[in-house]
């Protein structure tokens, strides 16, 4: 697509945070997809420039990072109500309906 290949660098400067390689790695190999997908749905030129790849790259690193740290927070969820079982606070199975004039 474009002449000019995205660095890991232009990409933190706009994050404004360090990246790791493995995460850049996948974020730009996404990013390449999805701008072969939207050139390809569209046509318009822009979507083939250097700095629209780079934002594309930025948008699929945060969105591992999110999908990373949802995944982490949901299994240390599950890892605590593993060790903590929680006891039912709802209604007691047997319950009494109140009817006529005692409402």
């Amino acid at each position: 697509m474009g002449k000019e290949s995205v660095s890991k660098r232009e990409v933190e400067e706009l994050l404004g945070c360090s990246v790791t390689e493995a995460r850049f790695t996948e974020a730009l190999k996404y990013a390449k997809k999805k701008q072969a997908y939207i050139y390809g749905r569209d046509g318009r030129g822009v979507t083939l420039q250097h700095w629209y790849l780079v934002r594309l790259t930025m948008e699929y690193v945060r969105n591992l990072a999110f999908s990373e740290f949802t995944q982490n927070l949901c299994r240390d969820v599950h890892d605590m109500e593993k060790e903590h079982p929680t006891n039912s606070q709802g209604a007691p199975a047997s319950t009494h309906i109140i009817t006529g004039s005692a409402l």
